[in-house]
């Protein structure tokens, strides 16, 4: 019990450290009337997907990129990029596709390098986690590899969503979209 106390301090210290502004600008982001489109690699790739299916509870547009029926992105559709370094090349290669296309690219990173200076980030939000490569600036973690990260990342996206919510739809609105096919 005692290491998941430690798990949970840790996504708290991390998660109050997030700018208001940049958590803001996700959730007015996520209350637009657009196509949302989610892409990351490994296990940001599953929060991105976690992250995609609970949007659409809220009765939005979504698609994953990679997946058979996603279609092409264009102009005025929205990419959520999830990536704690922001330099994996499938992941770049994406974003700035997505980028050309006139989609608008949104970055969840660690990496604030990439964030103010890449040409295909239209906005993002940072958040300061420890990734697999433990620079210096990173916070310590009894978690190995990026989990500091991909979990941080749920628990801002998921609240978030909520937030775009507000009183706009309840449970039993959202259970309605939930799939049915058991």
């Amino acid at each position: 019990m005692e290491t998941i106390s430690t798990v949970l301090n840790e996504m708290l210290a991390v998660c109050k450290k997030v700018e208001q502004k940049q958590y803001a600008s996700f959730v007015e982001l996520l209350k637009e009337n657009k196509r949302f489109f989610f892409t990351g690699e490994g296990r940001s790739g599953f929060v991105a997907k976690a992250i995609a299916m609970r949007l659409m509870h809220s009765g939005k547009s979504v698609h994953v990129v990679g997946e058979t029926t996603t279609p092409a992105i264009k102009e005025n559709d929205i990419l959520v990029v999830l990536s704690g370094s922001a330099k994996t090349a499938q992941t770049v290669n994406v974003s700035e596709s997505a980028s050309k296309a006139g989609a608008t690219v949104f970055l969840i990173t660690t990496n604030k390098e990439v964030l103010d200076h890449e040409g295909w980030v239209s906005g993002g939000l940072l958040i300061p986690a420890a990734t697999k490569y433990r620079l210096p600036n990173e916070p310590n973690t009894i978690q190995p590899l990026g989990n500091q990260f991909d979990q941080a990342a749920h628990l801002i996206m998921d609240a978030a969503i909520i937030d775009s919510l507000a009183a706009e739809k309840s449970n039993e609105e959202l259970r309605k979209q939930h799939a049915n096919l058991e």
